[in-house]
């Protein structure tokens, strides 16, 4: 069936007025990068699509429409692509309604949010975007069908050459935005690794917990926000990334750039990072504090071991990128 012509709409539920001119911003966060990047990923396939945010004035961004989520809707759309929220449907003509799910959304929450309602009324499936969210979704929150696709990141990640040959300073990154299992990860480091041998540097986000002269001591400092360049620069001179993983977790898309950059993962995989590190492919998945230091310290001080990952990683590069989501999408919902 040729998808030619074939109209699809995306309906934001943030506060945010973001479009795809946004794309390098602080205005744009995981949800909405997300979204941009499979919207421009259908475009390519001569698919219309338009999103619906909270921007003021209509603009057009390679080749996506961005218009105001309040305006009432007059055509029908071949798939509409609620964020979250089936409450979203409302005026809006579709031949099939899809809620894409940011959250683990459990039980009370879904009703809480008076989702029960709006299922029963629009019969929407739903799209989880990691295996652990897709097992955490009861039938009652899923009520006509559930699928799990996953999330691809910016292309920047995977077209900027790597050298995979280059051996970094041993600069461990934990590029996590908010505060989840920070302070496990800092008691690892301090008690494991660091004891052992102090050549090692570990980068945070700022703000996420005191910085004291005990952090400063073993060698914990904080990083510096920037661009997604500037992440791209700080990718390449990072020998390893460092994240327990957490309960909350549904994407970690941090995760995956950094494996798109060829940045070996140390985790426990708890949450969604399960979906994202391959145990002696893209990372190592410990079981217990030593474990996760003694990793740290086989990539970090052990030039082969570091290597042979690496080569491993690069040959995996790009493979899941926008256009092979963009395509599970169109062979779910649109063929």
């Amino acid at each position: 069936m040729s998808i030619d012509g074939k109209s699809i709409l995306f309906i934001d539920n943030s506060t945010s007025d973001f479009s795809g001119h946004d794309l390098n911003t602080v205005k744009v966060r995981g949800t909405e990068s997300s979204l941009i990047l499979l919207a421009e990923s259908f475009v390519k396939r001569n698919i219309n699509v338009k999103v619906l945010t909270e921007i003021k004035d209509e603009v057009e961004c390679k080749g996506v429409i961005y218009s105001n989520k309040h305006n009432v809707e007059t055509l029908k759309y071949d798939l509409c692509i609620a964020i979250s929220n089936a409450n979203l449907f409302k005026n809006i003509r579709s031949k099939k309604n899809v809620v894409w799910s940011n959250s683990l959304q459990p039980i009370e929450k879904f009703l809480r949010k008076k989702q029960l309602l709006p299922f029963l009324k629009y019969k929407p499936e739903v799209v989880t975007m990691c295996n652990y969210q897709y097992k955490k979704r009861s039938y009652i929150t899923s009520l006509y069908g559930k699928h799990m696709i996953s999330l691809s990141v910016d292309p920047i990640f995977y077209n900027e050459s790597v050298d995979i040959i280059k051996i970094p300073e041993p600069n461990v990154l934990n590029n996590v935005r908010s505060h989840r299992n920070l302070d496990w990860l800092i008691k690892i480091w301090i008690n494991n690794f660091n004891n052992i041998d102090n050549r090692a540097k570990l980068y945070i986000n700022p703000n996420l917990t005191p910085y004291t002269n005990e952090l400063k001591n073993n060698n914990i400092f904080e990083r510096k926000f920037g661009s997604r360049k500037d992440l791209v620069n700080e990718l390449k001179n990072t020998r390893v990334f460092a994240y327990t993983g957490h309960k909350s977790d549904i994407w970690v898309l941090t995760v995956e750039e950094a494996v798109q950059m060829c940045v070996p993962i140390v985790t426990y995989g708890i949450g969604s990072v399960e979906d994202r590190v391959i145990h002696n492919e893209t990372g190592f998945i410990a079981k217990n504090d030593k474990e996760f230091a003694y990793y740290l310290e086989k990539l970090l001080y052990d030039d082969d071991f570091y290597l042979n990952l690496r080569k491993k990683m690069f040959d995996r590069r790009g493979f899941k990128n926008w256009n092979y989501i963009a395509d599970i999408w169109i062979k779910k919902f649109l063929s």
